[in-house]
């Protein structure tokens, strides 16, 4: 989804906004408590407390905002709607919420009828106004055809929904501006002239730079710099100089204050709608704006260092150019020149670090070759599945290169979620979308309820420069006490979230327990469980779990609960997991059955 800086505002808000009922309400601090405080608003809102219940309730709906918990926010506007319609900053919320899973043309419809209710000079109005100007950008973005009517269509109403607010407070609505600006030069680069003809882009750019300039260091919010930084680059991309939006960066991104959600929303926005990557490949683009896509990978490699935040790496910036025969003296010199500028730069804006940094996310995008889709003969995609050695399974030759994915994936005897090896097909999707991989025999499996693993060989072989990934296994060490003030381990998924786009996670990532040496507890012998916090989904199934050191696999995962995964080793209660079936115990079974195979092992497919 599209997301615009301003929808991400309020995540930096800890308390309800100053002049509110129930500002003095403390924030939830993660998802498990806002939804348990939820539970009880909706209980209250459902009985004779209801005019007890709205201030917490405005507070939730903007906290659930705040986690992207939509599902909550959902349930929470809907209630507040049908007792306090008048609510109009709940009622806008509810639109966001939709927008944000894929509700946008309901949302569309709530946001005009919002609109027809305030009056123009109203706070609510003109974020009603960009709000439905986030709808009607979705809407584009998600057209397979930019070019077709329905488009274009869709881009002239983005731009008409931010222009309105914007021209009639600029100083005051800078965050329409930079939406403004960014959505006209995505239409003059793509030839749509018509759109706003009045309007031309460097004056735009200019007059936004200078009215963020002159906001007073006081009155400056959390959403100064990443507005700032838009502003910068349209303003660079005009001159064709991109010092500015380098210098802006600098102080945007090593901001102390500065937080993951931010960075992301940048990024989106960057790439999504100004679409640096495809402009730093474009061989149209001026030679002085080549290096504009390093600015895409100043964010990643900032995110990276920051907690929270998802980062989604588009299959294109995985896939490896073919490597020329020759090249001439004169080109090994010039790409030599080409990356010491890329690390002066970098070093410029992320400090002595930031290389090393920028190092560690390419590793990782790496390792994402080596991930593949799994999906149904002429079907639907149902999981994840990654390259291992033989070797670290007991088996020779041992540099053969084997899939693992999950048993509910794929299995024998296609049991139900998963299906049978012959109607398995594999893509690696950040080396070639197009070549599909069979499964020509399942090498060793074990079932749901021990490691829900499936080790098969592929009928071809995956191209030479895909390697298998590198496995541990040994564990961080087991978090220590809340209290105990020790920064938890942090743990990467790598996978297709709901069949979609290869995604690597950044978000709420901590390692939260697992039962290895020398003080876990297994409760079924011979599985070693790993639970962890990752924004994962179904299509993540059979995706490698990696330490956060050396992109070394140390989990398959496998399943994760929204609050009802009990804790391990013996400890009481349940919470918000996901969970992974350590490597080392799997390898462990896998090398004692390989010696004894089980019926239905190592036979080739149907």
């Amino acid at each position: 989804m599209v997301t615009s800086a301003k929808s991400m505002r309020g995540a930096a808000v800890k308390t309800a906004r100053s002049g509110r009922k129930g500002a003095s309400l403390p924030a939830p601090k993660d998802v498990d408590e806002l939804q348990q405080r939820a539970s009880e608003v909706l209980r209250q809102l459902q009985g004779p407390q209801v005019e007890a219940a709205l201030p917490q309730a405005r507070l939730l709906t903007l906290a659930a905002r705040d986690l992207r918990d939509y599902a909550t926010l959902l349930r929470l506007a809907e209630a507040v709607g049908r007792v306090a319609p008048q609510e109009v900053q709940v009622r806008r919320l509810y639109a966001q919420a939709l927008i944000d899973t894929g509700q946008v043309t309901v949302a569309i419809d709530l946001l005009d009828a919002l609109l027809q209710r305030l009056p123009p000079d109203d706070a609510e109005a003109a974020e009603a106004a960009g709000l439905r100007g986030r709808a009607f950008k979705q809407l584009y973005f998600d057209a397979a055809d930019k070019r077709s009517a329905a488009a274009t269509h869709a881009l002239a109403q983005a731009i008409e929904a931010y222009r309105g607010p914007y021209l009639a407070a600029p100083s005051r609505h800078t965050w329409h501006g930079v939406n403004l600006l960014a959505l006209l030069c995505r239409a003059r680069r793509q030839g749509l002239d018509e759109l706003a003809p009045d309007l031309d882009v460097s004056p735009l750019a200019q007059a936004l730079v200078r009215d963020l300039e002159k906001v007073a260091p006081s009155k400056r919010d959390a959403w100064y710099l990443p507005t700032l930084a838009e502003a910068s680059l349209g303003l660079a991309l005009g001159t064709g100089d991109l010092r500015p939006i380098e210098q802006t960066l600098h102080a945007y991104v090593m901001d102390p204050a500065v937080q993951a959600f931010q960075v992301a929303s940048t990024l989106r926005q960057f790439t999504e709608v100004w679409d640096l990557d495809g402009m730093a490949e474009d061989p149209h683009t001026p030679a002085g704006l080549r290096r504009v896509g390093r600015l895409t990978d100043i964010l990643r490699a900032r995110l990276l260092q920051l907690p929270g935040g998802t980062l989604e790496v588009p299959v294109r910036r995985m896939q490896r150019p073919p490597v020329a025969k020759a090249r001439s003296a004169k080109a090994r010199a010039q790409e030599a020149a080409e990356q010491a500028a890329d690390h002066s730069q970098l070093e410029a804006i992320l400090g002595k670090e930031g290389p090393k940094t920028l190092a560690w996310w390419r590793a990782g995008i790496d390792a994402a070759r080596s991930v593949a889709v799994i999906r149904q003969r002429l079907g639907r995609r149902l999981g994840t599945g990654f390259l291992v050695n033989a070797g670290d399974f007991g088996l020779s030759p041992a540099d053969e290169r084997l899939l693992l994915t999950n048993f509910h994936v794929v299995n024998p005897q296609g049991a139900a979620p998963g299906i049978k090896p012959a109607l398995a097909e594999v893509i690696f999707e950040a080396v070639d979308p197009q070549r599909v991989h069979t499964v020509a025999q399942i090498v060793w499996c074990s079932p749901i309820d021990q490691h829900d693993a499936c080790l098969v060989r592929l009928q071809s072989t995956p191209a030479a420069d895909v390697p298998a990934l590198s496995l541990s296994a040994e564990l961080p060490p087991r978090p220590a006490a809340p209290d105990a003030g020790a920064a938890a381990a942090r743990v990467y998924v790598i996978g297709h979230p709901g069949g979609r786009e290869l995604s690597v996670s950044f978000q709420d990532n901590e390692l939260l327990d697992h039962e290895g040496a020398p003080d876990g507890v297994p409760q079924i012998p011979g599985v070693c469980r790993v639970h962890y916090r990752a924004p994962t989904e179904g299509g993540n199934s059979g995706s490698p779990v990696f330490e956060s050191e050396a992109w070394q696999v140390i989990a398959l995962h496998h399943k994760g609960g929204k609050l009802g995964m009990p804790r391990l080793n013996g400890q009481e209660g349940s919470y918000a997991a996901n969970e992974g079936l350590a490597l080392g115990a799997l390898q462990a079974a896998a090398r004692q059955a390989l010696t004894a195979p089980a019926e239905g092992v190592g036979q080739s497919t149907p």
